[in-house]
């Protein structure tokens, strides 16, 4: 009988289950039952994504309806007071307010949600810390939303856009297929950004692929502007906004989850959204494919010796007369019986040169390389979408290793040649003090940096402005 109470005992906790027959998904005639049957059974893959995050809630106590007529849904934030106490919280301190949250770490808190019928678990983009202290974000978001006229293979597209862009930068994406309309691509961060750096990055690239894709990618949510598009959802990687958690389940007619993908599954004709029996068959044969989102995650705060080696400021390669070596990292990359670059075998000099140099550079992706000199070498960063043209605007900024300053006049004449900088501008900056951001660190890909050059003066007799734009966080992992 629907009305028929169970008891069980999850995790060492007792919680009474009750309406296990009730139809939530009419269109497939799942059960309440069900629902809680599959957070069960995909607890050890989902509660990785859940750990340690403040979980916001959607909840069709009386079924999601049909698509005639949805159910109601309510949104729910606060603990009420029918939360049993054995329920991990925490507190966040809103405008006005301050709100209880659950933390979702083990199958009994899952089951209980499933007896309260919060299909939709939603989570932000950072961790509590052991002390209660929010973090800052360890991943990054991208939600791909197709408009009217767009759909899953419109996704696919944007999502490959995007992945390369990511993959520039030292990150490496991993889709979801949102179980809703789209596709979500997360890539881990180590968490030595705050959020508002996140977002403007997150902006930045949406930006950019809607400048790359103008027929197919809008990055402004305004509705008039979707139609056939997909909108690159940025915005979820504010700290106050949510996504859903990958392996929810989603409040729609049939009960579709969000479900990591690989990029071959991607890349398939069939691509479609996967109900929950598909994604426990699915789950029974095969190891996560998100998994190393979370795994970076973990491995950033596991406090061994080789972990703790890995935070500290790695200081610049010496050379045989104890002398700052700043190409070590540079000579590491190439082979100088291979390459047609130059490669000092030598350390190199201080100097007080001001020159700088913009080089179209064709590696695996056509895109821009700017370098300042500075201590006797070229401070370089990689532009994915070249220097900007107009005053004020920014463009995404990699930073790589520095250069020889030979680099500054390089051409690379032979189709094998590793690097190709086919066509270059190059001049002196005006004076200016050097920010000690931009060689912070200069050894790890975990951060990169800013760098302006005002009025500079080129070989022509022209003169610009030119911002190379503001590079933010990057890449997971250890350094290098």
């Amino acid at each position: 009988m629907a009305g028929a109470k169970q008891q069980v005992e999850v995790d060492g906790h007792r919680i009474a289950l009750t309406n296990l027959d009730k139809v939530l998904y009419p269109a497939t005639g799942t059960t309440k039952g069900d629902v809680i049957a599959y957070y069960a059974a995909i607890a050890p893959h989902m509660l990785p994504h859940l750990r340690d995050r403040p979980v916001t809630r959607k909840r069709w106590v009386d079924g999601v309806g049909t698509d005639e007529a949805p159910g109601k849904m309510f949104f729910q934030k606060d603990l009420d007071a029918h939360t049993p106490e054995w329920v991990q919280r925490r507190a966040i301190q809103h405008r006005d307010h301050a709100n209880d949250y659950p933390l979702v770490g083990d199958v009994a808190t899952l089951t209980w949600l499933g007896q309260i019928a919060a299909l939709e678990l939603h989570v932000p983009q950072w961790r509590f810390g052991r002390t209660g202290d929010e973090r800052r974000p360890d991943r990054l978001v991208l939600d791909l939303d197709p408009g009217p006229g767009a759909g899953l293979p419109e996704c696919v597209e944007v999502a490959k856009a995007a992945r390369a862009i990511l993959r520039d930068m030292g990150l490496e994406p991993y889709p979801v297929t949102s179980g809703s309309k789209g596709i979500h691509l997360y890539a881990a961060l180590d968490g030595s950004h705050d959020a508002s750096r996140v977002s403007e990055v997150a902006h930045e690239l949406a930006r950019a692929l809607e400048a790359d894709h103008p027929d197919l990618v809008v990055s402004d949510m305004k509705k008039a502007l979707r139609e056939g598009k997909v909108l690159v959802d940025w915005s979820q990687n504010n700290p106050n906004k949510t996504t859903v958690a990958p392996y929810s389940l989603r409040g729609r007619s049939r009960p579709t989850v969000a479900v990591p993908r690989t990029w071959r599954e991607l890349s398939s004709p069939t691509l479609r959204h996967l109900e929950l029996d598909e994604v426990i068959a699915r789950m029974r044969r095969r190891a996560d494919p998100l998994a190393p989102v979370e795994e970076g995650h973990r491995e950033s705060l596991e406090p061994t010796r080789e972990r703790l080696a890995g935070f500290a400021r790695k200081e610049p390669a010496a050379d045989a007369d104890g002398a700052d070596d700043r190409l070590a990292t540079y000579r590491s990359k190439r082979d100088a019986a291979k390459t047609s670059e130059p490669v000092p075998a030598e350390s190199p000099a201080p100097s007080e040169g001001s020159s700088f140099v913009i080089q179209e550079h064709h590696a695996r992706a056509l895109h821009w390389d700017f370098r300042l000199e500075h201590d006797g070498v070229l401070v370089s960063w990689a532009l994915p979408k070249g220097v900007p043209t107009e005053h004020g605007t920014n463009h995404l900024a990699v930073q790589t290793e520095d250069h020889p300053l030979e680099y500054g006049s390089f051409e690379a004449r032979s189709p094998r040649a590793s690097t190709a900088a086919a066509r270059s501008r190059s001049g002196t900056r005006a004076p200016s003090s050097w920010r000690s951001g931009v060689t912070a660190r200069r050894s790890s890909r975990r951060c990169t940096a800013a760098a302006t050059a005002p009025a500079s003066t080129g070989r022509d007799g022209t003169r610009s402005s030119t911002r190379a734009g503001t590079a933010r966080p990057t890449r997971t992992g250890s350094s290098t």
